[in-house]
């Protein structure tokens, strides 16, 4: 369908994926997982993490949360009819993330499943000590900066209850120089937007 000029021109910029980045808290589970694996390391000489902002310069893919309505149903007269019921923001959160020379990417990720579940000691901690915070944001001055001399709005999803749950090192290849490739899945216990930044701090 034609449209005019006018009505095109108005549109503003589409937000490119070069502007949507991913920031995890540094608290509390991933500061207890690089202390954890820290010291356990000193013992085999493997004392390599990466650290949060490695993994957010290192990650190469990320997907966005989204909600889903649940339904029941419904028959009226032989008609049938779906009804929405309760919105649920849980869900499981991925990304690829590049792996480094020593390891650091692999290390921190397993230290953090260690502290869900030791399979080695047999422990599991309270969840107050792993669960941590992660936001996506999404254009604004996130790469955006100012267009035609205005102040880009951003939009910040803040993902609660965030820790690892799996993740899977892609095939390698030995006669190939391409990078090694992590990805993890993590799981959120509900997501807020902006307008629920605030609640995003009661955890």
């Amino acid at each position: 369908m034609l449209r005019q000029l006018r009505e095109i021109q108005s549109l503003q910029d589409p937000v490119k994926q070069s502007q949507v980045e991913f920031i995890i808290s540094e608290t509390p589970g991933l500061l207890l997982a690089k202390l954890t694996q820290k010291v356990a390391g000193t013992i085999s000489g493997n004392t390599k993490v990466a650290t949060a902002n490695e993994l957010r310069l290192r990650c190469t893919s990320f997907s966005y949360p989204s909600p889903k309505i649940g339904q029941t149903e419904l028959i009226i007269g032989g008609h049938r009819r779906r009804l929405g019921t309760i919105q649920n923001k849980s869900g499981v959160w991925r990304c690829k993330v590049t792996e480094d020379f020593e390891g650091g990417v692999l290390n921190i990720i397993q230290a953090w499943c260690d502290l869900i579940h030791s399979n080695m000691l047999g422990t599991r901690l309270p969840s107050v000590l792993y669960r941590g915070t992660a936001q996506v944001i999404l254009g604004g001055n996130n790469g955006g900066g100012k267009v035609k001399g205005e102040k880009l709005a951003k939009r910040t999803i803040w993902l609660k209850g965030f820790y690892p749950i799996s993740y899977k090192v892609n095939d390698i290849n030995p006669n190939s120089s391409d990078p090694v490739d992590v990805d993890i899945e993590f799981n959120y216990d509900y997501y807020s937007d902006n307008s629920y930044s605030l609640l995003s701090m009661l955890g």
